[in-house]
């Protein structure tokens, strides 16, 4: 299945979700570790309030979009729960 062609079957789905997952939570790792990494970095080396709360909002962001990520998880459980039923 190439990235532009729409799953036809449920096999197809759970392996998109699957990729997205992926794809998405990989960076978002990263992305997450060096915001706790720069909040660190801000509290041990007193920098000033408006790099501490760009490095939270990173922060809290990255927790959303893992929070989402784990729906997805749950929808493509639910789909292969599903097709086994």
């Amino acid at each position: 299945m190439s990235d532009f062609e729409e799953p036809e079957t449920t096999d197809e789905l759970h392996e998109a979700l699957s990729t997205v997952y992926h794809d998405l939570n990989n960076p978002l790792s990263i992305i997450s570790g060096n915001a706790q990494f720069l909040l660190e970095l801000s509290r041990e080396e007193e920098l000033d309030d408006q790099f501490a709360s760009s490095a939270q909002d990173i922060q809290e962001a990255s927790q959303r979009m893992a929070e989402s990520l784990q729906r997805l998880t749950r929808l493509r459980d639910a789909l292969e729960g599903q097709e086994q039923a």
